[in-house]
């Protein structure tokens, strides 16, 4: 180890020992020398909080696109009547699943309304269960617009009766009776195992479904006894469920899809009376609405479905009338419990063993 000599710690200190200037880092929380707010009234200091804001919220949002109307995308409005609602559901659920840009809102109102609706260029899509009459037609003709009626679908006119109710089969002569008011107890109608006035249930007071039985029973227009009008067909079959006198007409396809777990439980409550052209009734010759009967034409009270259209420009109505009237609409209706208008191609896979 070496030590230092005296003569070498006398040595000058030749170091640069002159104030040296401190780099300072600069710091990210700025401040002014004064308080630079105080400079300002409230009112000021306010409105530079909202300028502030909306510079804010203009920097963080995009300007979207509008969402053009096409065959696929955009939004379109139709009606239907409210004795379709389940298979129309099902249709525009299925198509808004293929079609994320599109939206269909149907207005579920009676057959009279749907078609008024149309008639008033409201709406450009209205789906019934009967075609156009001639005065329609010739009115829409006249401010220069050419309707289509296009059927899509079989649905029919279901009678249910409470489950405690013993009435297994009807004649159509005897519904007519019922509806004009001629047979008005129970113990008129032989082996209903019951006495009381008959209640009728309709969904509503301008039902298609009154017109459909008007039309195939020839009423006249004449529906008197007691009626209640219940306002909806699921109101309807809970009034039957809670009503032991009553008798309703309501349309298959609230009850025509098996595997629906409501439907099931509406099945429970109330029960379908098999109807017969003859003139007495009996288990050969009464038939139940079901897929196969319609098939077949057995039951008595089948009514087409017609989707009536009148705006032949590409818009979304006419790419919602294209799926009702495509393969994958027609199945559809089919699982639905009722009978589509086309024939489509049903794979059938075969057991050889």
């Amino acid at each position: 180890m070496r030590f230092k000599s005296k003569s070498e710690d006398r040595r000058p200190d030749t170091e640069d020992r002159s104030p040296k200037t401190e780099v300072r880092k600069p710091k990210t929380n700025f401040r002014l020398p004064f308080p630079f707010s105080r400079l300002l009234s409230p009112v000021s200091r306010f409105m530079l909080i909202v300028l502030s804001i909306c510079v804010l919220n203009s920097g963080c949002h995009h300007t979207q696109k509008a969402i053009p109307e096409t065959m696929l995308t955009g939004h379109g409005t139709i009606a239907a009547d409210e004795a379709l609602k389940p298979m129309i559901d099902a249709e525009v659920n299925i198509f808004q699943s293929f079609y994320h840009y599109a939206s269909i809102e149907c207005q579920y109102v009676t057959e009279y309304d749907a078609i008024n609706l149309l008639l008033k260029e409201k709406i450009r899509l209205a789906i019934v269960t009967r075609p156009l009459n001639k005065k329609e037609n010739e009115y829409l003709k006249s401010i220069n617009i050419v309707p289509e009626s296009i059927p899509i679908a079989y649905d029919a006119v279901a009678v249910i009766v409470n489950a405690g109710n013993n009435t297994k089969t009807l004649t159509t002569k005897q519904i007519a009776r019922i509806l004009s008011g001629d047979i008005s107890d129970w113990n008129q109608i032989e082996n209903s195992g019951k006495v009381g006035s008959i209640q009728q249930f309709f969904d509503s007071e301008s039902s298609g479904i009154i017109r459909s039985l008007n039309d195939s029973l020839h009423l006249n227009n004449k529906i008197t006894g007691k009626v209640s009008f219940s306002g909806s067909s699921e109101k309807l079959i809970d009034g039957i469920a809670s009503d032991a006198n009553g008798i309703g007409f309501v349309g298959l396809n609230w009850l025509s899809e098996n595997e629906n777990l409501a439907v099931q439980a509406n099945l429970r409550k109330v029960s379908f009376v098999a109807v017969s052209k003859a003139a007495i009734a009996d288990s050969t010759n009464s038939y139940t609405p079901s897929l196969y009967n319609m098939y077949n034409l057995r039951y008595p009270l089948i009514r087409k479905v017609y989707a009536i259209y009148t705006d032949p420009s590409a818009s979304l109505a006419r790419g919602f009338l294209a799926q009702l009237t495509s393969d994958r609409g027609q199945k559809i209706i089919y699982r639905m419990g009722l009978k589509p208008e086309h024939d489509f191609q049903r794979l059938v896979n075969i057991n050889k063993e």
